[in-house]
């Protein structure tokens, strides 16, 4: 009984969409299902309403950004190396504390928010900390930053 039951649900699981009259999708709609969930997550849980908004948030979470300088720190460099704006309003980056010859490799991350865009590539976002290992930062530290894009990462980041 058992044998007969599972050589036809297997019969059934086969041909249920031939039976159907339908052709087999369902790789492809797995994918399409995947897809759906994928965009859905990689839309910002808080964005500002309007259609620049909508496109520099777009802009700014496909970008891959490289060797940005969140602060200006006297006597001290630090570069996020690696930097990305992330879908459910979070950011993450890896980078370096530089002092004299010495450089120390660390990490952030945290949540960010914008306000209505100026444009498609304009808008002031504010990023704050949540997580760090870098030399001298503190979790809860806040960053606003007025953010040029352009086509490979922040053209320009005038601090507030």
């Amino acid at each position: 009984m058992r044998r007969t039951a599972l050589a036809l649900a297997s019969l059934l699981a086969l041909s249920g969409p031939a039976l159907a009259g339908k052709k087999d999708k369902k790789k492809k709609g797995d994918d399409d299902d995947a897809a759906e969930t994928s965009e859905a997550a990689a839309v910002p849980t808080e964005l500002p309403d309007g259609a620049d908004s909508a496109k520099f948030a777009d802009k700014l979470m496909g970008l891959a950004i490289a060797d940005f300088k969140p602060v200006d720190n006297v006597g001290a460099t630090f570069v996020y190396s690696t930097m990305s704006f992330d879908a459910g309003n979070t950011w993450k980056a890896r980078g370096y504390v530089e002092i004299a010859d010495e450089r120390m490799e660390c990490s952030e991350s945290g949540t960010w928010s914008m306000e209505p865009a100026d444009s498609a590539t304009v808008a002031t976002v504010s990023w704050k900390v949540e997580k760090t290992d870098c030399a001298g930062r503190e979790a809860g530290s806040n960053t606003r930053a007025q953010l040029t894009l352009g086509k490979d990462g922040i053209d320009e980041a005038l601090f507030r």
